[in-house]
């Protein structure tokens, strides 16, 4: 992976949400004040197995198995995967959004969100916010190296920050980490498109190919191989993503001390173990755990 498409993807990340970044944070700016940050949950889930759900066409096979990992693993899913666990009767513990554009209100459409836990940026679209019903935690997107973000980061520094790595389950994994998940399993996190559909079923993008995906526009498509060893398309900014995952796990944890499994069963996620979530299920979600409980009096400690 090239520092020029690293340099190519975050350019034209700063050019296209700069000004929505501004804007939605100065709506956001009194809420956050009142509102509790992501801080409060570092620390509280030390120990206990944690399972990042993706909404990559690889968790259709992995989905019957969540239910044995309900009460027994912190479940966060990400936005676009929560209406597919719904659907299929499991409601994640926390749900993480990473986009500030309201598009991603589509996510939370029809959805009674009474008794979720949303995870979302302090430049979250303002509507996001408002229409939550359930508990919410803010967090500051760590990015020394964009101003705007790094600017808002030291405006509320209480709130705590999360890394991005491009895709929202490098928040959740940096969520999980900081937490002191361990072990950590991700399923449906393909990062390449592993069938002809470019999503799970169920979801937003249910029918969207990855074939509508290599006919957009641009120079956008490349290469990477697969946890097979197999040559596999995928986008630049997944490509990205997936070396920022070789950086956080290479770096957060020198001593190899946590346990972290690419679970998916297809993809690029590569430098981790891999193992099948059947595996990880039996192995490590054993005991029952009150995971709610502790979120909600994380979230009235403020």
């Amino acid at each position: 992976m090239s520092d020029q498409r690293l340099y190519e993807v975050k350019s034209a990340t700063i050019a296209f949400l700069g000004e929505t970044w501004e804007r939605n944070y100065n709506r956001n700016r009194p809420d956050i004040a009142r509102t509790p940050g992501v801080a409060g949950l570092f620390g509280r889930f030390s120990g206990l197995p944690a399972v990042l759900v993706g909404a990559g066409p690889s968790l259709d096979r992995n989905l019957r198995l969540l239910h044995l990992a309900k009460g027994k693993a912190l479940i966060i899913s990400c936005d676009a995967a929560l209406k597919i666990l719904l659907e299929n009767g499991i409601t994640p513990d926390i749900i993480v959004n990473l986009d500030p554009q309201i598009f991603i209100a589509n996510f939370f459409e029809g959805i009674d969100t009474r008794n979720m836990t949303l995870v979302a940026p302090t430049i979250v679209h303002p509507s996001i916010r408002e229409s939550w019903k359930g508990t919410f935690f803010y967090y500051n997107k760590h990015a020394p190296d964009i101003p705007i973000l790094s600017r808002i980061a030291q405006e509320c520094p209480q709130v705590g920050m999360l890394v991005p790595g491009g895709s929202v389950l490098s928040v959740a994994f940096d969520l999980a980490f900081k937490s002191g998940a361990d072990p950590i399993a991700f399923i449906g996190q393909d990062l390449g498109y592993t069938s002809e559909k470019a999503y799970a079923a169920g979801g937003c993008f249910d029918g969207y190919t990855a074939q509508e995906v290599f006919d957009l526009p641009g120079d956008n498509i490349v290469e990477a191989h697969d946890i097979f060893g197999r040559s596999l398309k995928t986008q630049k900014s997944m490509a990205v993503t997936k070396q920022w995952f070789a950086w956080a796990f290479s770096t957060w944890d020198k001593g190899k001390e946590r346990r972290i499994y690419n679970c998916s069963e297809a993809g690029i996620l590569t430098d981790c173990g891999i193992i099948t979530f059947g595996e990880f299920v039996s192995r490590h979600c054993t005991k029952s755990v009150n995971i709610s409980w502790t979120i909600k009096k994380t979230s009235k400690a403020r």
